[in-house]
């Protein structure tokens, strides 16, 4: 319960505040202009003020602050574990908060639980937030995704402009996921480790999916499938053992280069040699040919020819026959004689050739040999270089191939993980279904009192594939408002059922937003049983209103007057607002 809300800002409108619903009014007077408008009336800044000195952030930006109000304090008095403490912070030292026990009493074991070590004590901001989580939620738990006292006390002290009136689940419209599932598991009596657990998977999945992503716009290499990559790995390991071995038998000749221009230079002389021998073993037949033609000719029709000559001829002096035989015989006799010592020449140059043809081949071969046994040194180091190469090809293809291996069989595990926590969660639930039932039944008998003539509400806890799922569910009929109305119904659950486990913060806040847009029948109801539940619960609940939309009793004829604090705001002059200033 909270019993005062002051500061020492010289026109601060202190509140003192009493069990049961407190009201705080806005008034719109009769010098209100069209300029002076409720909402700069100070209602919001209760709650703001409330966050403050529960631990809130307070950033360069916060009106806490900035000028005027950075140079004073705001205090209020409140019972923390049962006993009445009070806390003070200032916007001069943001991470700081005074927190003392008013009226000297002595410490008690509570107050050596909540770390007070002296009636007054100066401790940091997040020390006071530790404090209060474990005071007032039992939380204990720390590390990534741990419920939060500052997630949880939003939900008793909704923020209008964070969008805590969109949906009954979220105190603020981009609320992580995460957040709501383990903050609302703590404050229903539910399993937070599941939660947790599913927002562990939730990082294991995204990280995956950015794995996934990156391989598909080219940030690194696509690992391919495991049975495409086991394929490239065993082809390129076995091209990288011969060439291991290869590199490991090779045999550096020191004058390579000049045995490989010497066998190159042989070639070249050998195919000259070759060359050469086939031409002369043609011109040599050709000799052959010639020489056999001149062994057949003979001069058989001579005679014939000279008688004709004669006979044709007459009177002209012919050389005697036998004369012309022996000319004949002698060109015969020295043609001969050429075509046989021109063979004899061919012949010898032949088998010259022939000799040295096969000696330059013979150390021909041999300098292969000399070559096919080693290599040069720049061999050698090429090969080396191509070793080094394909052994770094055959690291990465192994990565991937690891890596693919690895991506595979995560995924696998993430699957079998979803599962598991889904059926976890599952018989979590349904072994907590008796545990679960005062929420179930305050939520449904909340909203029969608010549309008594239409459907009822439900408050819905669901094991899904991605964690809890809860929902807050009025059905949309006539009426206008229902998204409200089911904040109003979720909180009032909340609020009981802590007050009902003696613990929580004992109070629950709501501004006029809430009612924005509710039938003044629905409003007129929430205000009676908020003023009736609050009382049997033992909570106290403190609701700021515009004075021109309340009604003069409530739905059972009681006055409304008598929850209204004697402390009015008005949206009038200076120091009409809640800080009794203008800004």
């Amino acid at each position: 319960m909270i019993y005062s809300l002051t500061s020492n800002l010289p026109n601060f409108k202190s509140l003192d505040l009493h069990p049961g619903l407190n009201i705080v009014l806005a008034d719109r007077t009769d010098k209100s202009n069209l300029t002076d408008t409720r909402n700069g009336s100070g209602k919001s800044s209760i709650i703001e003020i409330l966050h403050f000195l529960l631990g809130g952030k307070s950033d360069p930006r916060s009106i806490f602050r900035l000028a005027p109000l950075d140079k004073y304090w705001f205090e209020m008095t409140f019972d923390l574990r049962g006993d009445r403490t009070r806390v003070r912070r200032s916007g001069s030292t943001p991470n700081k908060v005074e927190v003392s026990k008013p009226g000297g009493n002595q410490l008690t074991d509570e107050d050596l639980f909540t770390g007070l070590s002296g009636l007054t004590e100066m401790i940091s901001n997040e020390e006071w937030k530790r404090r209060l989580g474990s005071a007032i939620f039992d939380i204990t738990e720390r590390g990534d995704w741990a419920p939060t006292f500052r997630s949880c006390i939003s939900y008793f002290i909704r923020r209008q402009n964070t969008g805590g009136f969109q949906t009954p689940t979220k105190h603020f419209s981009q609320q992580p996921t995460w957040d709501v599932q383990v903050n609302l598991s703590l404050l229903l009596g539910l399993n937070t480790d599941l939660p947790r657990a599913w927002q562990r998977l939730r990082e294991r999945e995204k990280q995956m999916e950015a794995l996934r992503k990156a391989t598909r716009d080219g940030t690194v290499n696509e690992f391919g499938s495991v049975g495409e990559l086991a394929s490239e790995l065993a082809s390129a390991e076995d091209e990288l053992s011969r060439l291991s071995g290869a590199v490991a038998n090779y045999t550096v000749i020191p004058s390579y280069s000049t045995v490989e221009t010497e066998v190159t230079q042989l070639g070249q002389q050998v195919r000259a040699l070759n060359n050469q021998i086939i031409s002369d073993r043609d011109y040599l037949a050709q000799l052959g040919s010639s020489l056999e033609e001149v062994r057949l000719e003979r001069a058989t029709g001579l005679a014939d020819l000279y008688a004709a000559a004669n006979v044709q001829l007459p009177g002209v002096a012919l050389a005697a026959f036998d004369d012309v035989q022996s000319f004949h015989d002698s060109v015969i006799s020295n043609r001969r004689q050429y075509l046989a010592s021109e063979m004899q020449r061919v012949n010898s140059e032949l088998l010259a050739s022939v000799t040295e043809r096969d000696r330059l081949a013979e150390r021909r071969s041999e300098g292969l040999r000399l070559l096919s046994s080693g290599g040069a040194m720049e061999t050698l180091v090429e090969l080396q270089r191509d070793l080094v190469q394909r052994q770094v090809r055959v690291e990465r293809l192994r990565e991937r191939y690891e890596a693919a291996v690895a991506m595979e069989s995560q995924q696998g595990e993430l699957r079998v993980e979803r599962q598991r926590l889904a059926a976890a969660l599952s018989r979590d639930l349904a072994e907590r279904q008796e545990a679960l039932k005062p929420a179930y039944v305050i939520f449904e008998r909340l909203s029969q009192r608010l549309y008594a003539d239409e459907q009822h509400g439900r408050l819905v806890i669901s094991a899904t594939d991605n964690g809890p799922d809860i929902t807050a569910i009025i059905p949309r009929g006539r009426s206008k408002g229902i998204t409200n109305m089911q904040v109003y119904c979720f909180d009032i659950d909340l609020a009981s059922l802590w007050s009902r486990r003696g613990k929580g913060p004992g109070f629950l806040v709501h501004d006029s937003h809430l009612f924005d847009g509710v039938d003044e029948r629905q409003r007129d109801a929430a205000l009676q049983s908020g003023a009736e539940i609050s009382v049997a619960e033992g909570f106290q609940y403190l609701v700021a209103l515009n004075s021109d939309e309340i009604p003069q009793e409530l739905p059972n004829g009681e006055k409304l007057e008598k929850y209204v604090l004697p402390q009015r705001l008005t949206d009038f002059g200076e120091d009409g607002g809640l800080f009794g200033l203008r800004f």
